[in-house]
């Protein structure tokens, strides 16, 4: 087999390369109109998200433009669309909030390695092949995440949105302070905030398909150049800095990096699986294949991009990713096209943001965030599974009283938490027979199914190991002290043990051995192969010995019925 030549090499790490030399020119004009759209949704999006994350207008669009191209470079994606986020923008505020004090240059710099670190972990993650850590953050601490998140967006446009500067940080706080200040609410700024929602909502309920941002967006803009909103005494964007960034970030001390590189470990945390599990959504819809751990070397190349143009951090947006595809975008050329469009919009029309009122962004932001709460799916853990919806509910109160990390660093202790309590106290049954039948079922599920006498069949689900070793003796022991007849074996199915460790196996043996003691055969019964050599190689070898060994739970019942199960005797 012949080695890949550098070329192969190239085209393997970044697939966009190759997309120049191979685009299919039936596809540009669907690409082109995908594009269009993208980029009409992302310009008001980019500038309101630069807002979450307490940086310039320009900064918005500068990350989406370098995300774009660099995404598209490194992508195994056809779809996927990276850029700012309402929830990544939110943690970038947030995590550089304590540090800046209320310095825009000191706030974009820490932005700017924020965005350069994040990517950084992302491309090692993908060095170590951890795109399947996309699995692990649990769908609970997600949504949790996301519900928190957007009561922080909605609580952090309030001020804006009557007129007024919140001085508190905390959501609770800022809330409250919120509520004290009503007195001092512009009312020009409020009913020009009030209006914009009013369109937002109705457009979204009336015609849903049409973006109402970009009609919201339009209307300021508009007005902005009918209306002089600076006599009304109303906030407006300003003029905005167009002139391309220097490259090279602003130093910064190691204190301060230390803190952004804890931050960019909460960053990585979202943007990974959000990525991964798009990408990986919009694949199967369309019929084709990502690769995890490339999709994360796309996602750190997108930052580092971002970084570089001296921005914010960036994402996989799942808005404009599902817009891309419902539009008819068929590569990633749509993200080359959009990220053209973009640097036309700056060179051509960006003076015209400078008279759009500030109330018009806080209004989006505020929609943006009420629609991202999902009451409705927290409903539905709840009732399938309490806990989980326990974890979403933590999490979701945790991201608004404590902060965006914490909060996360919550949930994802009380999933850990869970997995362990799972490892620990693994579900079990106690098997029984309904008279007349040979096959067993769990008698905890079916009221007609009876042990039988002096057999306790008992099954467990899950390894066999030193953190639930002994739960499940105090397990077999208690469905000892419940049976009636004098148990004279135990028999256990192990279809469902995938493994066993040496604590586990030593005491296992110990226990065997007191049973013998007390006349109690102990029988192991539908072990896979890897198990039972497992348990060989651990001194169980007495265990997967004839007699003390069933190939069939039926079979084995039958023999202790006729008398044919070993009599309590050494079984290691």
């Amino acid at each position: 087999m012949a080695r890949p030549n550098r070329w192969d090499r190239l085209t393997r790490w970044m697939p966009g390369v190759r997309l120049f030399l191979d685009y299919d020119r039936r596809n540009f004009s669907a690409d082109l109109l995908a594009a269009l759209v993208v980029c009409l949704v992302l310009i008001p999006a980019a500038i309101a998200y630069a807002d979450l994350a307490r940086c310039p207008p320009i900064a918005g669009i500068y990350s989406a433009l370098g995300a774009m191209i660099a995404f598209a470079l490194f992508t195994t994606s056809r779809h996927v669309i990276a850029g700012p986020d309402a929830a990544i923008a939110l943690m970038v505020g947030s995590s550089i909030a304590a540090f800046s004090n209320g310095d825009p240059g000191l706030a974009l710099a820490l932005s700017t390695w924020l965005a350069l670190l994040t990517g950084a972990l992302l491309c090692a993650a993908a060095l170590l092949k951890l795109g399947v850590a996309a699995e692990f953050l649990s769908a609970p601490v997600m949504l949790g995440f996301m519900n928190g998140a957007a009561v922080v967006i909605v609580v952090s446009q309030l001020g804006k949105l009557i007129g007024i500067s919140l001085e508190e940080e905390n959501t609770l706080l800022s809330l409250w302070e919120w509520l004290t200040r009503l007195s001092e609410t512009h009312l020009p700024t409020l009913a020009t905030g009030l209006v914009g929602i009013a369109v937002l909502f109705a457009l979204r309920l009336l015609t849903p398909r049409v973006p109402g941002t970009i009609v919201v967006f339009v209307l300021a803009i508009v007005a902005g150049q009918i209306l002089d909103f600076t006599t009304l005494e109303m906030n407006v964007i300003g003029v905005v800095d167009t002139r391309l960034p220097d490259p090279v970030p602003p130093p910064l001390s190691a204190k301060l990096m230390a803190n952004l590189l804890i931050a960019a470990f909460g960053l990585s945390l979202i943007v990974l699986p959000e990525g991964v599990l798009l990408g990986r959504a919009v694949a199967d819809r369309q019929n084709y294949q990502i690769k995890p751990d490339r999709e994360l070397v796309a996602l750190g190349a997108a930052n580092i991009a971002a970084g570089l143009f001296q921005s914010l951090a960036v994402g996989a947006s799942s808005t404009r990713t599902l817009l891309n595809a419902a539009t008819g975008g068929r590569s990633q050329m749509v993200s080359l096209f959009a990220a053209a469009l973009l640097i036309a919009f700056l060179v051509l029309l960006a003076d015209l943001i400078a008279a759009l009122p500030t109330v018009a962004i806080a209004a989006i932001l505020i929609v943006t965030g009420i629609t991202l709460i999902e009451f409705k799916e927290v409903a539905r853990l709840l009732r399938i599974h309490r806990f989980s919806g326990w974890i979403s509910i933590c999490s979701t109160i945790g991201v608004i009283a404590l902060g965006v990390l914490p909060g996360i660093l919550l949930g994802v202790f009380l999933s850990l938490l869970h997995l362990l309590n799972q490892l620990a106290r693994p579900q079990d049954a106690l098997l029984g027979r309904v008279e007349g039948s040979r096959t067993l079922h769990d008698v905890g599920d079916d009221e007609a199914a009876k042990t039988i006498p002096g057999l306790i069949v008992y099954r467990f689900y899950g390894p066999l190991i030193f953190a639930n070793v002994r739960y499940f003796i105090e397990r077999i022991e208690h469905f000892i002290e419940q049976e009636e007849t004098p148990v004279r074996a135990i028999l256990v199915d192990a279809r469902a043990i995938p493994e066993i460790d040496l604590t586990a196996a030593e005491q296992l043996k110990a226990y065997v051995e007191k049973l013998r003691e007390r006349g109690i055969a102990f029988i192991v019964a539908k072990a896979h192969l890897p198990l039972r050599q497992a348990g060989v190689e651990m001194g169980l070898s007495g265990l997967m010995a004839d007699g003390n060994y069933a190939t069939h739970i039926g079979d084995a019942v039958e023999a202790f019925e006729r008398g044919e199960l070993p009599a309590a005797r050494g079984n290691s």
